[in-house]
């Protein structure tokens, strides 16, 4: 009888120590929130000379003023507030359709953010006319950066055609990993999805031989990162050939990791979710969308995808209802020229990674 105490004693000692050691792993874990928001024209007040602002200024056809230009910044500071942790921001922000890096200082400065998160940033300053950049908020304490580039897009066949550059931020993460973040806004739909394909194709193909030329480099341990306005669906020409990336249902668990393979992080798809990130006209899209590369989902040791994670951020007051659509459309900040006081009109996406 002593004898089977022995026992069950141990067995119960052996499974509270399996118990703890799990429960301590999981608590030795850090969290990694990536972000990506097209926040819809966020231009200062001051005119470029340079740029075709006009619309976006005090007297300008948009009736751009200050009061209006302060509460899109407090708006979006609220965004970023309920976007990471229950005690923390997110890590990383790729932000679409802001004019400048004074529009940053004032989100950072003049804003709780500044009391609250260690943001800084990186901006682009592209050949947009319209002077339309995209940026990356990281924090300091979870993201060191060791080098910035902006990749110009130069299309072949249209020597005239001037847009958003690509810009790639590298740093280091709290596991001692290096990671490649690319920010992009690629050609809009404007003069029609058929005719303007081309230039989110080259795009696609400059993404993709940027990715390859730091898989030469590193090999297996590449992680790279790309997020931002796609301006089309995840399985349109740009993505799923130009670009070569696949959902990430189309990955199998425990295969190997080649270093060179992408995967589209589709967002979760149940009750109460968007059915995507901007809606026109009652029709829904996932323009905004995060890629990574097959080194972030296998990667066993270093900086990993928390599976099933990303979805469609949505809040009750980021949404408007319209007869147009069943669920609650992005809350946008005009329609046309007439000021609607919104945060903005694409909803944002959002991914959760692991550091051990």
């Amino acid at each position: 009888m002593k004898v089977r105490k022995d026992v069950l004693r141990l067995m119960l000692l052996a499974v509270l120590s399996l118990l703890w050691c799990r429960g301590g792993a999981a608590l030795a874990q850090q969290s990694f929130v990536v972000m990506s928001y097209n926040v819809e024209n966020l231009f200062d007040l001051e005119d470029n000379p340079q740029q075709d602002d006009d619309e976006f200024l005090p007297e300008g056809n948009h009736h751009w003023t200050r009061a209006r230009y302060e509460r899109k910044l407090h708006q979006l500071a609220e965004v970023l507030s309920c976007a990471g942790s229950v005690t923390s921001f997110p890590d990383l922000v790729g932000l679409v359709e802001v004019e400048n890096a004074s529009v940053l200082q004032d989100l950072l400065h003049h804003t709780a953010l500044g009391e609250n998160a260690d943001y800084s940033f990186a901006v682009s300053s592209g050949e947009d006319p319209r002077g339309i950049n995209v940026a990356l908020l990281y924090r300091k304490s979870s993201f060191i950066v060791l080098s910035t580039e902006e990749i110009a897009l130069h299309f072949p066949f249209d020597s005239l055609k001037r847009t958003r550059p690509i810009l790639h931020v590298s740093g280091r993460v709290n596991s001692g990993d290096t990671l490649h973040v690319f920010v992009c806004h690629l050609p809009s739909r404007r003069a029609g999805a058929v005719l303007s394909d081309r230039y989110r194709r080259y795009a696609g193909l400059v993404l993709r031989s940027q990715c390859d030329r730091l898989g030469l480099r590193e090999h297996r341990r590449t992680h790279a990162l790309i997020l931002g306005d796609f301006n089309g669906n995840p399985g349109e020409a740009a993505t799923f050939e130009a670009l070569g990336s696949r959902p990430i249902s189309d990955y199998s668990l425990g295969s190997v990791c080649h270093g060179d393979r992408l995967f589209e992080l589709s967002p979760r798809r149940g009750a109460g979710e968007p059915p995507g990130t901007y809606c026109f006209r009652g029709v829904w899209s996932q323009l905004d969308q995060i890629h990574v590369s097959d080194g972030l989902i296998a990667s066993d040791e270093g900086l990993r995808y928390e599976w099933e994670s990303a979805e469609i951020l949505f809040r009750p007051f980021l949404g408007k209802g319209s007869p147009n659509s069943s669920f609650p459309i992005p809350y946008r900040t005009y329609g046309g020229p007439h000021y609607q006081g919104g945060y903005s009109d694409h909803y944002p996406i959002l991914a959760r990674f692991w550091i051990p």
